[in-house]
């Protein structure tokens, strides 16, 4: 007999002998279900357990929903006060982790995702003192595990704590342990799980990138001796290896994911008041999107298993700290920096230098993809709905949110936006239940 690989896998055909014996049969199975997991599946959690969604791409779930028209203002359907820090939410299992400040200590709850029911509270001792901007809160999203929440505080302390009743699991203090610095604003790259490592980008003298054990919390390898962004790692995978990508201060890295070794290199930011503060995002399997402020611009990458091809260098987008989508071949991003007020919002060609769209005089909006549709939400607060497949800045609907500041990273789950003002976390429905 013979049969054909699920869709994802190669199409290599397969043939068997009809006398195989049972357990050969079962063993080829499991092998073809473990090879295509690898390189092909999502991660086990779907919902928005961190940083950019379960792939770090801007994606919501498929079971989740975007409204087709938008009347008014959305409904509200819980808000909870807020403290010091810019850390989005994440979510798992109908449940969101939201994490501030409070005076002197960081604080940790777990809320109901229906209702905005605390669970749980914990808190921790901070000890950031602040920077350029006086806001000593934590700035990375909490990294959802299956049985432990991750946190990466602004002063480098990382701590997991156990999901079901908060109690710390482990904690190091990073930064202090690697000799790294606050840079401008504390602590801001939100820590990578791939399986049971983490991958911190904590910009110490004694190590730049740092992996641990996501049980113990124990040092698995470390690497290059980089200064830290605020730019987070991305897991980047082909059909025939993976590695990770990780931008640093000036240097964007390739790593090996099981032993850390430097693959390759390219510069990327300079010297002075820079950020580099968007994560990367992959260009299919093949190419990876870099993008920064400060007349920085942007990077088309093509790495390889050992080496990396520049593609493209030059300004098509420039983002301050918004992490740019890809959506049917396009890319989708904020252009410009905050402090300036003069930013713009962009549709790229992603096979080509092309500029499809511009729409000028928008504020900095983080991008969200909803299946085929493409939310932004404004730091302003103000929503938009968008048209992916239009030649031009084509709002669906348009919307907004209670007045307020929304510079921190949203989760989107099932009908629901939650995100922060600079005093409240908010859920809001946009979708159908």
């Amino acid at each position: 007999m013979s049969f054909r690989s699920r869709k994802g896998f190669s199409s290599v055909r397969y043939l068997v002998n009809p006398g195989m014996m049972r357990q050969e049969l079962v063993a080829l199975f499991v092998s073809v279900a473990f090879i295509n997991a690898f390189f092909h599946s999502k991660p086990c959690i779907a919902d928005w357990p961190g940083l950019l969604g379960a792939n770090r791409d801007g994606k919501a779930s498929e079971e989740s929903r975007l409204a087709d028209t938008m009347n008014g203002n959305p409904e509200i359907v819980w808000q909870i006060p807020a403290g010091q820090g810019y850390a989005g939410a994440s979510v798992i299992d109908r449940k969101v982790c939201l994490f501030d400040r409070d005076g002197s200590q960081d604080r940790v709850r777990l809320v109901q995702l229906n209702d905005g029911k605390v669970l749980w509270t914990k808190t921790i001792p901070a000890r950031y003192s602040g920077g350029i901007d006086a806001d000593k809160g934590p700035r990375c999203v909490p990294t959802l595990l299956e049985k432990s929440i991750v946190l990466y505080s602004a002063s480098g302390d990382i701590s997991a704590l156990a999901m079901n009743d908060g109690s710390v699991r482990w904690t190091r203090k990073l930064k202090e342990e690697y000799n790294g610095d606050d840079g401008y604003f504390g602590a801001g790259s939100s820590p990578l799980a791939i399986g049971n490592k983490l991958i911190v980008n904590a910009g110490g003298k004694k190590a730049g990138i740092v992996c641990l054990n996501a049980e113990t919390g124990a040092t698995i390898w470390q690497a290059t001796q980089a200064d830290a962004s605020y730019a987070s790692p991305i897991r980047f995978r082909t059909t025939t290896y993976e590695q990770i990508v990780v931008p640093t201060r000036y240097t964007t890295y390739g790593l090996d994911v099981e032993s850390g070794k430097e693959l390759w290199s390219t510069s990327f930011g300079q010297r002075g008041p820079t950020v580099n503060a968007a994560t990367p995002i992959a260009l299919g399997d093949d190419s990876i999107f870099l993008t920064a402020s400060y007349g920085i611009g942007n990077l088309v990458l093509q790495p390889n298993k050992n080496a990396v091809r520049v593609v493209e260098k030059g300004s098509r987008l420039s983002s301050q700290y918004a992490t740019p989508i890809l959506l049917n071949n396009k890319i989708f991003g904020s252009d410009g920096r905050e402090d300036y007020a003069d930013g713009s919002y962009k549709c790229l060609s992603a096979i080509s230098e092309k500029v499809e769209w511009e729409q000028s005089e928008m504020p900095i909006c983080h991008s969200i993809g909803i299946n085929d549709k493409l939310l932004l939400v404004g730091i302003d607060g103000r929503l938009w709905s968008l048209d992916t497949k239009a030649s031009k800045f084509t709002p669906i609907w348009m919307s907004s949110l209670p007045a307020g500041n929304y510079r921190s990273m949203p989760a989107y789950e099932g009908s629901l936006l939650i995100t922060r003002s600079s005093q409240t976390w908010i859920a809001v429905r946009l979708g159908n239940q």
